[in-house]
């Protein structure tokens, strides 16, 4: 689990290698996901991976 700032906040998710869910949606490698209004993110490996999370204002 990855806590956000704050609820109002936006944040980008980039996946570099592997595979994860995040909040359940599945993500592949080169594939990104932008996020609004969460105060957390839940990230869950499908296989070992890397994963950038961007928080942005």
């Amino acid at each position: 689990m990855i806590a956000l700032r704050r609820a109002d906040r936006h944040a980008w998710v980039q996946v570099a290698r592997g595979a994860v869910t995040l909040d359940g949606q599945p993500l592949w490698q080169s594939d990104g996901a932008a996020v609004s209004e969460q105060s957390s993110l839940r990230l869950i490996g499908i296989e070992p991976a890397e994963v950038l999370v961007f928080d942005l204002r």
